[in-house]
C-alpha cells in the first residue's frame, strides 16, 4: 500500500512538473486551453452535450488567439496528410469545379442526378435520392472541402456506395455512428451489384457532419 501511495504521489509530482514546464514554455493560457479542449472532446464523444461543444469552441478560440502561427502550421500539416490519405479516385465523365460556398438542396421529385465534383470552403448539401432521376446508369459524385454538412436520403431501389472521410466530426448511417478524429466510413446499399442504377458518393472534409438515411 505504501509503494502504491508513493507511486501515486510520484505521478502527481511528474504531472505537476510537466504542467509547469509546458506552461512556462508555451504559456499557461495555452496549456489550460489544450487540457479543456481534450476534456471537451472526450465529453462530446460520450453525450454530445451542448456544454462540451461550448468548451471545445472556447478552448479552440483561446488556442488560436494565443498560438495562431503554431495552430496554422499544425492545421496545414494535418490537412495535407489527410488529403493525401483520402484523395478520391479520379472521376469519369465530369469536371471538378471549385467554389467558396456550396449550397445544394435537391429534395423534390424529378430532379436530374448527374456526375459531378466540387471543392469548396463550406458546403451544405441535402440530397433525397428517392426523387432523383440519374442521367446515366453509373453516377459519380465527389464533394470535398473544409467544412461540410451533408445529409443523403437513400431509397431501396438504387444501388448506392458511400465513401465518407472527415478529419474532425461524425459520420452516421441510419443514426448509427460516432464522432471524433479521422472518421472514415464506407457503406453500400443492399444488393448493390444487382441494381441497374448505381450511384457512388464520395465526401472528404476537414470538419464534417455526414448523415446517411436509408429508407
Amino acid at each position: 500500500m505504501r509503494n502504491l501511495n508513493l507511486s501515486k504521489k510520484s505521478l502527481v509530482f511528474i504531472a505537476a512538473g510537466l504542467y509547469l514546464a509546458v506552461g512556462a514554455a508555451a504559456g499557461f493560457a495555452t496549456i489550460n486551453a489544450a487540457i479543456l479542449l481534450w476534456l471537451g472532446i472526450e465529453r462530446y464523444r460520450q453525450d454530445r452535450s451542448r456544454l462540451s461543444v461550448a468548451v471545445i469552441a472556447v478552448s479552440a478560440i483561446v488556442l488560436v488567439v494565443n498560438q495562431i502561427g503554431l495552430v496554422l502550421a499544425i492545421g496545414l500539416i494535418l490537412a495535407a496528410i489527410y488529403y493525401l490519405r483520402v484523395r478520391p479516385s479520379p472521376g469519369v465523365g465530369y469536371v471538378s469545379r471549385p467554389k467558396l460556398i456550396l449550397n445544394m438542396r435537391q429534395d423534390r421529385p424529378g430532379w436530374v442526378l448527374r456526375s459531378m465534383g466540387c471543392w469548396h470552403l463550406y458546403g451544405e448539401v441535402r440530397l433525397d435520392l428517392t426523387g432523383a432521376v440519374p442521367e446515366d446508369n453509373a453516377t459519380n459524385v465527389v464533394l470535398q472541402g473544409i467544412v461540410g454538412d451533408i445529409e443523403i436520403v437513400v431509397p431501396e431501389d438504387y444501388g448506392v456506395l458511400v465513401e465518407a472521410n472527415v478529419l474532425l466530426g461524425q459520420v452516421t448511417v441510419d443514426g448509427q455512428g460516432d464522432g471524433g478524429m479521422m472518421r472514415r466510413m464506407s457503406w453500400s446499399s443492399p444488393g448493390l451489384a444487382r441494381q441497374d442504377q448505381q450511384i457512388r458518393l464520395q465526401f472528404n472534409y476537414i470538419v464534417g457532419n455526414i448523415r446517411i438515411r436509408p429508407i
